[in-house]
Formats: structure tokens, sequence, C-alpha cells
């Protein structure tokens, strides 16, 4: 990067900064819109948004086409959150991530079935000025509702979490067999792998709240979506970033019928042949699995 374009990104940068000061009243404004999509997430979904709901001041729901059930408690759930639950649904049906998307993506960004489209259609219907991208398969944890308290009193603007991915006997995380990756890659149509796919045990620190003001998903990286943020570009994310460094949430993905689901044949297939029993979940989040109605003797309260 040349000086004069370093010039021009920090600059940039700086609008950004202060056009977000503008329009969230001196960053006072701290209203979270947590963004679910959810496609056959019936097994957790009712704990996670429950989990979720005291949290935040909107949850939107947008229902892609699930046949499982979820429509049901969707619609349950927005009764007893009737001033808090939007619900919303879309028909076309998401790639799966992987080659899937990969060729959606190489045959340009018009598709509905694009992960990215779809991500940046339920965007588009959060009402606050920050959104908390949050799964149908998590289950909030203490940690996470102690930062966003402290997130809220200070002028940082995206939290970074990682959740940590439960195992099916519901009291051990899972963990890796093989940390080889270009081993698993070479079992894969396309070269793409999730970060987190060789240790297992934790998902991949991730941007899960940031600003909606100039946030976007794409698929830059072909096989799967990303988010683009001029809060997460180095001119400011030392001040604009925040890192929840003890688990945010539990993961539930590996606790259900089809853990990959959306993930293609062969990705999925790589995923699952690599999981094993890794360390025992802690006291917290035990309890936590518990206080839901989801440790080891109930398999979930729809499962």
């Amino acid at each position: 990067m040349t000086g004069d374009e370093r010039v021009r990104e920090l600059r940039r940068a700086e609008r950004a900064w202060q056009r977000l000061r503008v329009e969230t009243d001196g960053f006072r404004d701290r209203r979270i819109t947590a963004m679910m999509r959810v496609r056959n997430e019936v097994e957790f979904l009712e704990p996670a948004v429950r989990s979720i709901a005291p949290l935040v001041d909107e949850i939107v729901i947008v229902d892609n086409a699930s046949s499982d059930g979820s429509a049901d408690v969707i619609a349950a759930l927005a009764r007893r959150f009737r001033k808090r639950i939007v619900t919303h649904r879309y028909g076309h049906t998401i790639g799966r991530v992987g080659a899937e998307t990969w060729t959606l993506a190489e045959n340009g960004q018009r598709s509905p079935r694009l992960s990215s489209r779809f991500y940046n259609w339920c965007l588009a219907r959060c009402a606050g000025p920050y959104v908390l991208k949050w799964d149908g398969d998590m289950v909030a944890l203490d940690p996470l509702a102690r930062a966003l308290a402290a997130w809220r009193r200070s002028e940082r603007q995206v939290l970074v979490m990682h959740g940590i991915n439960v195992h099916a006997d519901r009291r051990h995380a899972i963990a890796a067999r093989s940390a080889d990756r270009e081993a698993l890659l070479g079992r894969l149509a396309v070269p793409g792998l999730p970060r987190w796919a060789t240790s297992l045990t934790f998902d991949y620190p991730e941007p899960r709240l940031f600003p909606k003001l100039l946030a976007r998903y794409t698929t830059r990286i072909r096989w799967t979506q990303e988010l683009a943020s001029p809060f997460l570009a180095s001119p400011l994310r030392a001040r604009a970033v925040q890192t929840i460094d003890a688990p945010a949430y539990l993961h539930l993905k590996f606790c259900k019928r089809d853990p990959v689901a959306t993930y293609t044949p062969d990705l999925g297939r790589v995923i699952v042949e690599n999981v094993a029993v890794g360390p025992r979940l802690s006291r917290a989040q035990a309890a936590t699995l518990r206080r839901w109605g989801l440790g080891p003797a109930t398999r979930g309260r729809n499962a």
C-alpha cells in the first residue's frame, strides 16, 4: 500500500467512525438486534432464543423453509416475546457450505441461494444499530452477559467471541483427531475448511456483534460467507474491537441428529470423521445445560 492509499484508508475509517458516532448519539444508543437464520433447528431453537432474549433489544428470526417443526417453535416464541421478536420467512434453499456455495459464487452474486445474499437480506431487517449474529443451536453462557454489560459502557464497536462445541454425550466438548489441515483439505472438492476444524473444541473467534452501519456479507473466500466491515479493518480495529476471552456460548451443533446438514457431503464427512471426545465441560457449562433441560439424561426438549 502506498502512502497516499494509506492516507485515503485512514480518512475513510475516520468518516465511518464519526458517522457511527452521530447515528448512535455519541455511542449511547447501544440497542442490539439478535439476527437468527433458522433452517431445521427445532432441537435447540427454544433454549437458543430464550438464553439470548434478556441480553438484546430485538430478535429477528428468519425461517429458511424449515420442514422439521421449527416454524411452530418460532410462532410460539413470537407469542411469548411478542414485543421483542420479529419473524420473517425466506423461501429460497441456501447453497450448502463448500462446493455448492463455491459454484454459486463463481457463477455470479445474484443467486438468492447464495448465503451472502441471504445474510444481507436478514441484516436489512434488523432495526438496531448493532447486530448480534446468533444461531439456533447456541446457548448463551454467563461470560457473554458480563461482556455485553462492559461493552455497553464502552466505545468499543465489535465483540469477537467464540463458543465451546459440546459433544453429543453432553458431558464433554469435542476434540479433533487430526490437526493436519493440508491432509483434510486434500479430501475436499474445493479448498474450503473452517478454521476450527483442526481443533474442534472451540469455534474460531468471530466478530458476532458488530455495527449494522456499512456491514455486509461477501463470498470473497468463495466456499462460505464472510463479514466485511470498516470497523474490522486495520485503521479502526485497535479501538473498535473487543474480544471475549472465555467461551461466550455453548454450541450444540454436534448434539444434533445431523450436525453437518448445512455442509456439502465431502466437507461434512471430513468434519464428522475428525470428531473425538474432548475435555470435560466445566461445572458452569454443565450447569447451563441443566438449566435449559439439555443435560445428559434429557437429550434435549425436542430431540
